[in-house]
């Protein structure tokens, strides 16, 4: 059953426990614990405030987040896999209109030996707005057996529109496989004539490459209602964007 949360501060996940979270409205800085062996799926909104989440493993814990990003606001995620066999997922889509400004900054310090990250941030910039994704994975000296990825991917949607990606890997130790890598670019024309030629106008087309490419995030959603929501959230600032 998911859980919605609401302007949550500090948070603990208690040993052994499996939950599933949905959370609309942010407190300025949220903090979460997860204990040994419990297992969090996170859903979130985060739109027009800053925010900063901090995030703490233990042995054998599990955080898998995806979180919908609309306006203007920076966002701020630190993860520390400080137990050994933590696994940690942030997946994120950002989608900006008009004049708005955002900077996404995304920590990951393993911290345990045998622990492993994931990253996948794709965005959609429109009109003058204008994105930064800052995505590090740091590990110390000694740790064994770590695993991490980062990936970005932005489509740029507006003449004017920007996304940067400033991808940090700060690695001290040998026995470690890490992976990051970065993409922004425009929608595929020979994709928006097809669409066009089957009775799509300009427009049309452009949201439906645009909202295709964002879903391959968002589909992994599992609770229905959830997912068709941000879904929607997203398609909406999409057409705004427009």
């Amino acid at each position: 059953m998911i859980k919605t949360l609401s302007k949550q501060r500090l948070l603990t996940i208690d040993s052994g426990q499996s939950v599933v979270f949905f959370e609309k409205q942010l407190a300025p800085k949220t903090q979460i614990t997860i204990a040994k062996n419990a297992h969090v799926k996170h859903y979130r909104l985060h739109e027009m405030t800053d925010h900063s989440l901090f995030v703490r493993l233990e042995d054998n814990a599990s955080y898998e987040l995806i979180t919908l990003h609309r306006g203007d606001g920076n966002l701020t995620l630190y993860f520390d896999l400080s137990g050994k066999n933590a696994f940690c997922q942030s997946n994120i889509v950002y989608v900006l209109s008009e004049n708005k400004n955002t900077l996404i900054h995304c920590d990951v310090h393993h911290n345990a030996d045998d622990t492993v990250s994931r990253q996948f941030v794709k965005g959609a910039v429109c009109a003058n707005a204008k994105a930064v994704f800052q995505g590090g994975i740091f590990i110390p000296y000694n740790k064994k057996g770590i695993d991490g990825m980062q990936q970005h991917r932005a489509l740029l949607l507006g003449k004017n529109a920007c996304a940067q990606a400033v991808p940090q890997l700060e690695i001290y130790a040998d026995d470690v496989k890490c992976a990051h890598g970065s993409a922004i670019g425009f929608l595929d024309q020979e994709q928006m004539f097809y669409l066009q030629s089957r009775g799509l106008d300009e427009e049309q087309a452009r949201t439906l490459l645009t909202t295709a490419f964002l879903n391959e995030i968002l589909d992994d959603i599992e609770d229905d209602e959830v997912r068709e929501e941000l879904k929607s959230l997203a398609l909406e600032e999409v057409c705004h964007g427009n």
